[in-house]
């Protein structure tokens, strides 16, 4: 499952997705659906105009990451795009789109497909650089920073272009959202694989797995904000467990990853059963 790339110095990245099995029975890659033209009926009803749409995106978007299902994360990004036609440079939404495009990558490489992955991380990109200069969130800038990282690590050439403008979006991270569990769990994933001359090493990355499993206990984002992660810091966990010989705890940490999220795909398809 360690399909990440190591990259330059102090460069955020993240390996390939949280579901990379499809849930059986999920539909399978393909055009997405057109949103209904009502108003959505999954977001909060005290949410109105821009913000209601950013709070069901955000919610269609982390289901379909969780199930591994490309066609819902697609009609999460189109339900977005409508909505930047009534409000062009909300922050959130804009956050929303490039968080979709970034997460359409990771499904891409996961796949091989790094030329699609590397257009779809160029995308994301796109996206979260208007996001910032609209409403700068710690996990945009962070997302940003990975987005970065993976498309060095598919091309050092372009190191030269965004090696710098990594770094500081991950100092940007670390300054809106140094207790942010999902700036903290991206970190951790960084140094899970980087060398420790660079910033990196397994140490380093269990004790911001630590922080990041402990901070996701006490996140209470607001309504529409990012929200995802716990589970996903639950599925690393059990991977550095099992790394280290420790397989009643990885499965432990599997089982509470599936207490939180009973359709996780990559837990309950592929990290599970392999301990079993």
């Amino acid at each position: 499952m360690h399909l990440l790339r190591v990259v330059a110095p102090r460069v955020l990245t993240i390996a390939v997705p949280l579901a990379l099995f499809a849930t059986p029975g999920v539909r399978a890659q393909g055009a997405a659906a057109a949103p209904s033209a009502a108003a959505p009926s999954v977001a909060t009803p005290a949410l109105t105009g821009a913000l209601r749409w950013a709070d069901s995106a955000r919610r269609i978007i982390d289901r379909a990451v969780v199930r591994g299902d490309t066609a819902q994360l697609l009609q999460g990004a189109a339900l977005v795009d409508r909505a930047l036609t009534a409000f062009p440079e909300h922050g959130l939404l804009l956050h929303y789109r490039g968080y979709a495009a970034y997460r359409l990558g990771q499904l891409a490489m996961s796949r091989k497909q790094e030329d699609a992955a590397e257009a779809r991380y160029e995308e994301a990109l796109a996206w979260l650089d208007r996001a910032v200069a609209a409403q700068p969130l710690a996990e945009s800038h962070a997302l940003r920073s990975s987005c970065m990282g993976q498309l060095i690590a598919g091309n050092a050439l372009r190191g030269m272009r965004y090696g710098a403008a990594a770094s500081r979006a991950d100092d940007q991270a670390l300054a809106l959202g140094k207790n942010n569990p999902r700036v903290l769990l991206l970190q951790a994933v960084s140094a899970w694989y980087k060398p420790a001359m660079f910033g990196g090493g397994q140490d380093k990355a269990r004790q911001l797995l630590a922080r990041a499993l402990a901070a996701f206990e006490r996140d209470t984002p607001g309504p529409g904000l990012p929200s995802w992660g716990q589970a996903e810091a639950l599925a690393w966990h059990g991977q550095w467990e099992l790394a280290a010989g420790r397989a009643a705890a990885a499965r432990a940490a599997y089982q509470q990853a599936l207490t939180l999220e009973p359709e996780y795909a990559w837990v309950r398809y592929a990290l599970l059963p392999a301990v079993r």
